[in-house]
């Protein structure tokens, strides 16, 4: 029997990426079929209506070499939302884990261990990894980040490499150096960009429709440091920076302001009030024309049942889910691990618990080790450069 060819795409767009990646071996015409493109895409999309739950962690000082771990929670079927979520093991890195972890982009995971930088597609095992490049100035002190985008016109996946290095100069003053470089996947080299403007990134990014968020304070080392916002455009790889709107960007609780993609557009989600003051709302400040600095004010009533959560725990907004829901986790790993989703559209809102992490012994600080993003698997072969398998699967 034969199977017509696009009843066979529909029945294998169905199937998961560890499967596809074995049908490849079938015949030539499978093959062929599986790495096009436009299956690719269409795969991705059924994905897209079941992510899983990716949790970045470090390895247990004590317990064999250093690593960046990552588990994979699958979501429990419709209705059963109070269940459980049990995790499995998705693969590690070897290395000093460093904090820099990407959010999930297409089903790939950008990550920073020891001198170099790492994109994955730990679903299919294809991987790429690049060194560092080396720092051209030397001073008192350097601020080493990066940043992780796509492309939407190009369809190219960059890493943005930014060095802030401070030096002393004449009068008690201190001159802050740049140095920014881009990593195009498509090429895997590192190629300096220039004009950037002075700035130290602070950890955290969103990216969406080309355009890459995140905070840093500005260029001026001065007391006290201006908060700004920073958007780099992965396509023409420029930059542009604007106050933080609100008080004078956050003074204290900073891992409770977060920036979130909400209806299309960044927004800086402040959820310092919520135990501070004994209140149920989180504030929006939505970016309605981000160079001319224009901001709209949205408070959100978060339900009652809320309260009773927060005299226990302490929260951060960890990100957003394709449904529309907001991911929030507790700013300490508490035994057993729970995260929450919240609905703004109804209201609604859900804790989960989570089973199977290693256990610690130290608190894990989030802003220090926990990294929480929503991944949905996917075929994309990293600009189809490696055939290669990664050497630290779990």
């Amino acid at each position: 029997m034969v199977i017509p060819e696009d009843l066979l795409f529909e029945i294998l767009k169905r199937l998961p990426v560890k499967s596809l990646c074995r049908f490849k071996c079938v015949s030539t015409l499978w093959r062929s079929l599986i790495s096009d493109p436009r299956f690719v895409d269409s795969h991705f999309a059924h994905s897209s209506n079941h992510p899983k739950l990716v949790i970045s962690l470090p390895s247990h000082p004590h317990a064999g070499p250093r690593a960046r771990l990552f588990f994979a929670a699958n979501p429990s079927e419709p209705g059963n939302d109070h269940r459980p979520w049990t995790v499995s093991p998705y693969f590690f890195a070897l290395g000093t884990a460093c904090r820099y972890v990407s959010q999930s982009i297409h089903g790939l995971i950008c990550f920073q261990v020891d001198g170099y930088v790492g994109v994955c597609n730990p679903t299919s095992g294809k991987y790429m990894t690049s060194r560092t490049v080396e720092a051209k100035v030397t001073g008192e002190c350097a601020y080493l980040h990066y940043s992780f985008g796509f492309d939407p016109v190009a369809k190219k996946y960059k890493v943005l490499r930014t060095l802030a290095t401070c030096r002393s100069m004449p009068g008690c003053l201190r001159e802050l150096i740049m140095e920014q470089h881009v990593l195009d996947l498509a090429s895997e080299t590192w190629r300096r960009i220039e004009d950037g403007p002075p700035h130290i990134k602070k950890e955290g990014e969103i990216c969406f429709n080309g355009l890459v968020y995140y905070r840093a304070w500005n260029g001026n080392i001065t007391n006290p440091r201006q908060d700004y916002l920073v958007e780099f455009d992965v396509g023409t790889e420029s930059f542009l920076m604007v106050k933080f709107p609100g008080d004078n960007g956050p003074r204290g609780g900073h891992h409770k302001v977060c920036l979130i993609e909400f209806e299309g557009r960044v927004a800086v989600a402040d959820l310092r009030n919520l135990k501070r003051h004994g209140s149920d709302d989180v504030v929006l400040l939505i970016s309605e024309d981000f160079e001319r600095e224009i901001w709209r004010k949205k408070v959100i009533a978060l339900p009652p049942r809320w309260k009773k959560i927060l005299v226990a725990e302490e929260v951060f907004l960890a990100g957003t889910v394709s449904t529309g829901e907001w991911l929030l986790v507790s700013q300490i790993m508490l035994k057993p691990p729970r995260v929450f989703y919240y609905n703004p559209k109804n209201n609604s809102f859900r804790g989960i618990e989570i089973r199977g992490l290693p256990k610690y012994r130290i608190v894990l600080p989030p802003a220090v080790w926990q990294t929480f993003t929503h991944h949905v698997e996917s075929l994309l072969p990293l600009e189809g450069l490696h055939d290669r398998h990664m050497p630290w699967r779990l």
